[in-house]
């Protein structure tokens, strides 16, 4: 498909700028949804050629269902249909399962999990009636091998995961997969660096090299498919 339409929520964080820049090289036209429109963009596409190019972007609050719906309904009416979706919104929180209360556990399911399954949700539909579609959710490490120290954050992402894997079994048969991506490290961003200023960040995951797999998964096929994928530190 020529410049297919790419939904990506999260957009303004260091991967969601890393994603941005990755599939604009491979012709995707980008429609971001995050709290608040990414600096520089716009809601809506632009009138002239140079800057109808640039991605439609809307701030959106992710845990308002008929906000979401609104915004996936106006962002295909002006772009036309999305093809793939790349579910980066998310937050993190450490505190060991002892001190996790339900408003803890809540919040980060709400970040990670609701977040990923409103924008799903105003999706499907959609994607089911045309055939096609790849939805793309970005899990963790802990969800793989559980995360001393950070109990919410490793049930909210394990819940993710089970979630997409529920999405995929109802819906592949239709033509909508999704493929959950599980980075096995710690992203090497500038937040991360300040978190953590006695680590040493050649041991961690280059947002970029992230990107690549993501973009991978959302033009992979056809006649085999992702459906969950590892990314490892090269450490």
């Amino acid at each position: 498909m020529e410049s297919p339409i790419v939904l990506v929520t999260g957009a303004g964080g260091a991967l969601g700028r890393a994603v941005r820049e990755r599939l604009t090289r491979d012709g995707a036209r980008l429609a971001l949804l995050d709290r608040r429109a990414p600096t520089g963009e716009t809601s809506g596409p632009a009138g002239d050629a140079a800057a109808s190019q640039a991605p439609w972007a809307a701030a959106v609050d992710l845990l308002d269902e008929a906000a979401v719906a609104d915004a996936v309904a106006r962002a295909e009416s002006e772009l036309g249909p999305v093809r793939a979706a790349l579910l980066l919104a998310g937050g993190f929180a450490t505190a060991p399962a002892a001190e996790t209360d339900l408003a803890a556990l809540r919040g980060q399911l709400d970040l990670n999990l609701a977040t990923a399954a409103s924008v799903v949700r105003a999706l499907l539909p959609r994607m089911t009636d045309r055939g096609e579609g790849t939805i793309v959710g970005i899990a963790a490490g802990q969800a793989r091998r559980g995360g001393a120290g950070a109990a919410a954050y490793t049930a909210s992402k394990a819940a993710l995961a089970a979630y997409l894997r529920a999405v995929d079994e109802e819906n592949a048969s239709r033509g909508v997969r999704t493929v959950t991506v599980f980075p096995m490290g710690t992203l090497d961003t500038a937040a991360n660096r300040e978190a953590m200023p006695k680590a040493d960040p050649a041991e961690w995951i280059d947002p970029a090299r992230l990107a690549e797999v993501l973009a991978f998964a959302v033009r992979f096929g056809p006649r085999a498919r992702l459906r969950e994928v590892e990314v490892h530190p090269d450490a």
